[in-house]
């Protein structure tokens, strides 16, 4: 039988999963007389942990070290890493069109270019690109995690620009395990119960075959606005950071209960001029309670009042291992199926609508006529009722999400090859489904019509109980539309030695992959045609398209000390082909891609290590092909861009334009797109001068040229001139009325450049009967800046600054670490830490903040965010063979998130959830017995 070199065994584990963050990385960890290979931390060896590192530098993290976190799922332990930043949190998610997604991103360099693998391939993403939506991953299934922060594209694919998070599951003989827990936050909402059981069978010597497998249930509960005093409203007292006057920030919504009403006429000229007007308000004086009068009329809802923080979560996930000997060939078959289900239920505002009132309507003469002059009267061409149906609840989805992963295949000796290949099927269905909130179009209309429903003269919870019954029976629950993604795969890898050189052998990798990737978003027929209020009709799409590479790597021992390797991919990707309509959209894209790195030891207890690569990326099957779609409206609220203060007041869209409010929303493709290319490097040590003692630091750089993304909805409302091409008119089913609106098109937006350095600082000391154990970890970027969507050569940043993109880069992100081991008990104290940025600047001519007194001037104001720290805490205790109990806080001193004005993305206001947890402090307990 061919005997195993330490290279083909590099490619076999990369194959199969073991370790799949390249071949140094594999090579690194092997022991030399080829026995499994397993990353374990080496405590007493400074040469053996030295030997450990690899030309690229790799994060890895075992079951112990997420324990010791407290963490429930694989998104709370990801997010909180420091090398994580630009992530979709689920508390952003939900509310901000991401339905529950939540996601990875290595450096800020976006989610889209971090690559998610499991065992080392990849799996269906949760959007028409590469996102992989890692709660479907079931954390008690993982054994352990490597973070791979250096784009490796010459080995799994050319657009992993930012680098690799590779999940490396369970698998073989293991005993049964129990694990439950419990966590409660002090505060009301948001408890968490968790609970897995797992089972290994077989020695895969002995008796030719090993079975692995795993169940996992997650339960956790919503948190509302309302339980935490920091995100109850959108209606924010503070005092001017500069001069200390009192202040006040509101971000409401027109939409309104009772509701408000805009009249469109014509005066005595003939000019278009249009007047608001809310009956409640005219009728007592004042807006009802949860509503601000901004003097322009109306009455403005607080609908962050009403919202969720974080949603309520089902979960339900299994995996399974195996593997079987095929005779005396020297091969073994293995298999891994995952299937995981997941439902996010998630509530955000009342439902937003608007519908027109004709002026023979009873209700027209008994609410609106008294308030309007004659002209008015006389010259109106239409009434647009704008009501928040609170009285309904607010809307109410079920995102599901049912993950499918199945990958067959077979490794080992063939004709000198150490071979690995596999077929993979994985799938993700996901169905949005309505459970409540939703007015259909007739039947609200119906019931309007016949005077069962009149909502102008009651506020919340005023409406006669019989009215609330009429209202509800209006409203849809069910099927409102699914997304399902298919990919399927095949790859093969070798490896073998080509050549020997007096410091050791030469190596060859060599592999194939192709996929093809079918993504389509179908609607409910029941629904699809603006059957519901102030619905739009659902555009439905379905692409396919296939992708293939080829690679090659080897490996070169220069020295003894000194090795280098030289890798290189060839990527190919179709056009998207339309399986709705028929026919093709976009262009084939190609490239070939290159990484060169080396490693270099110089004595046992220091490495050199450094790469230099390139990347290719292909736009995502919705950014080509997508169709131009209603997307809601903006987060933020906007004074009409097209005004004279702007210079466009007389552009033919103007009259289309409110005068404050939210903009309504188009989001679309762009089949014009070009291929995203990058360049990105890294450069490190490791130094070990002890045993107590250990040192990484890597700096890294990516440059991406070609970048897709969407201008802002802030850049569009704030500089019309330059984006009016952007601007656009939509018709409105429920009004018949047509209204001015943006479009969020992707387009190729220059370039965008990261740059920071990575470091790891360990130190272990024995402190009475126990040893004590240090660590600091973190990320300082340096440079973060991308041109402005739509120039080649205007920089802009969002390093410690909110930025256009409606996001902030943290400088610094820092983990502090202190452990405890003695005895039968293991004390864990762990610091986070992200530096304090400027805020979103609010400027006077949007008016988002006021003076807080009777005159409410609008004044321009940004914030400066502090800093956040939190204190986390664990005990565990191995209270007999088996038994192991744990006990912890998170956010021990129950610090609150830092103030911020925030007004785009998700619906909540007051903080920003993407950068801190409402939950507050929060107690956990929890078991684990293996038997």
């Amino acid at each position: 039988m061919m005997k195993e070199t330490t290279l083909s065994r590099s490619i076999r584990v990369i194959c199969a999963g073991g370790l799949a963050l390249g071949m140094h990385a594999a090579i690194a960890q092997q022991a030399a007389d080829q026995q499994p290979i397993q990353r374990v931390e080496i405590t007493g060896s400074s040469i053996k942990r030295i030997a450990a590192e690899a030309s690229l530098p790799v994060q890895t993290f075992t079951q112990k070290d997420i324990q010791r976190t407290g963490v429930t799922s694989v998104t709370d332990f990801i997010q909180q890493l420091p090398v994580m930043q630009g992530f979709t949190a689920s508390s952003d998610s939900v509310g901000g069109g991401g339905g529950g997604l939540t996601t990875a991103s290595i450096h800020g360099v976006g989610e889209a270019y971090t690559l998610v693998l499991v065992n080392g391939r990849r799996i269906a993403p949760a959007t028409s690109g590469t996102t992989i939506d890692i709660s479907t991953i079931p954390l008690a299934a993982v054994d352990h995690i490597e973070v791979l922060t250096d784009g490796a594209s010459a080995l799994y694919g050319a657009d992993a620009i930012a680098g690799v998070v590779n999940f490396i599951m369970k698998k073989g003989s293991a005993p049964l395990t129990i694990d439950a827990k419990y966590s409660d936050p002090q505060h009301p909402g948001g408890k968490d119960k968790t609970f897995s059981i797992s089972k290994g069978f077989g020695d895969f010597d002995a008796d030719g075959y090993t079975l692995f497998m795993s169940y996992s249930h997650q339960d956790s509960d919503r948190l509302k606005a309302s339980q935490r005093e920091f995100a109850k409203t959108g209606i924010i007292n503070f005092n001017d950071p500069k001069t200390g006057a009192p202040l006040q920030f509101f971000n409401g919504s027109s939409r309104s209960i009772p509701p408000n009403v805009t009249v469109a006429y014509k005066n005595a000229a003939g000019d278009k001029k249009s007047v608001s007007v809310n009956p409640y308000l005219k009728l007592n004086g004042k807006c009802p309670a949860a509503h601000v009068d901004l003097g322009d009329g109306q009455c403005y809802f607080d609908y962050t009042s009403s919202v969720e923080i974080s949603p309520e979560i089902k979960r339900d996930g299994f995996w399974a291992s195996g593997s079987l000997k095929l005779g005396e060939t020297g091969l073994r078959a293995f298999s891994d199926m995952s299937f995981n289900k997941s439902d996010i239920y998630a509530t955000i505002a009342p439902y937003p609508a608007e519908f027109s009132l004709a002026k023979s309507s009873p209700l027209f003469a008994k609410y609106l006529q008294p308030y309007l002059t004659q002209e008015q009267l006389d010259g109106m061409t239409s009434a647009t009722v704008k009501y928040r149906l609170q009285d309904l609840g607010g809307r109410a989805y079920d995102y599901q999400s049912k993950a499918t992963n199945i990958v067959a295949g077979v490794e080992g000796p063939v004709a000198g090859w150490d071979i690995n290949t596999a077929l993979t099927y994985s799938r993700n269905k996901q169905p949005q489904n309505y459970l409540g909130g939703f007015p259909l179009a007739d039947k609200f209309n119906a019931a309007m019509a016949s005077g069962q429903l009149d909502p102008f003269p009651y506020a919340l919870g005023e409406m006669p109980a019989a009215m609330q019954d009429v209202l509800r029976s209006t409203q849809y629950t069910g099927n409102y539309n699914t997304t399902d993604i298919k990919v399927y795969g095949w790859d093969m890898h070798g490896s073998r030695e080509v050549f020997s050189l007096p410091a050791g052998p030469a190596m060859l990798g060599a592999g194939i992959d192709v996929r093809k990737t079918k993504f389509s978003q179908l609607a409910n027929q029941a629904v699809a045609h603006s059957e519901i209020l102030f619905d739009d009709d659902q555009p439905e799409f379905a692409y396919s398209r296939k992708s293939g590479g080829l690679f090659g790597e080897l490996e070169t021992p220069i020295t003894k000390e000194w090795s280098v390797t030289t890798s290189a991919r060839y990527d190919r990707v179709t056009k998207l082909s339309d399986d709705l309509h028929g026919g093709d959209v976009g262009k084939n894209q190609s490239a070939g891609t290159f990484k060169i790195s080396t490693r270099w030891q110089p004595t046992k207890t220091m490495v050199f290590r450094g790469a230099y690569g390139t990347g290719f990326k292909v736009a995502s099957m919705t950014q080509i092909g997508q169709p131009l779609a209603d997307f809601g409206v903006t987060g933020g609220t906007y004074n009409c861009p097209l005004s004279a203060a702007n210079g466009l007041q007389n552009h033919p869209l103007a009259q289309y334009c409110d005068t404050r409010g939210q903009l309504e929303v188009f989001q679309g493709g762009n089949p014009d797109l070009k291929p995203e290319k990058s360049r990105q490097w890294t450069l490190g040590a490791v130094f070990e001068p002890t045993s107590n003692f250990s040192a990484k630091v890597d700096l890294w750089s990516v440059e991406i040229r070609d970048a897709v993304t969407s201008v802002s909805e802030e850049l569009i409302a704030n500089d019309p001139n330059k984006y009016i091409d952007l601007y656009t008119i939509k018709h409105k089913a429920s009004t018949g009325l047509d209204t001015l609106a943006i479009k969020l098109l992707p387009i190729n937006i220059g370039r965008q450049e990261n740059k920071g350095v990575d470091y790891d600082f360990q130190y272990r000391e024995k402190v009475w009967e126990g040893k004590l154990t240090g660590r600091l970890a973190g990320t300082y970027i340096y440079h973060s800046r991308y041109t402005t969507p739509g120039t080649d050569d205007q920089w802009e940043t969002s390093l410690n600054e909110f930025g256009s993109d409606n996001a902030v880069q943290f400088r610094n992100v820092i983990a502090a670490s202190l452990t405890y081991d003695i005895g039968r008990f293991t004390h864990n104290l762990t610091a986070n830490y992200r530096n304090g940025y400027k805020d979103k600047h609010h400027d006077v001519d949007n008016c988002a903040v006021v003076t807080n007194d009777a005159n409410g001037d609008c004044v321009d104001v940004q914030l400066d965010v502090p800093s956040y720290t939190t204190l986390d805490w664990q005990t565990s205790f191995r209270a007999m063979k088996g038994l192991e109990l744990s006990f912890g806080v998170k956010n021990l001193t129950d610090r609150n998130p830092p103030l911020s004005l925030r007004n785009t993305g998700s619906h909540q206001l007051g903080y920003d959830p993407r950068y801190a947890s409402a939950l507050g402090r929060t107690y956990y307990i929890g078991a684990q017995y293996k038997y």
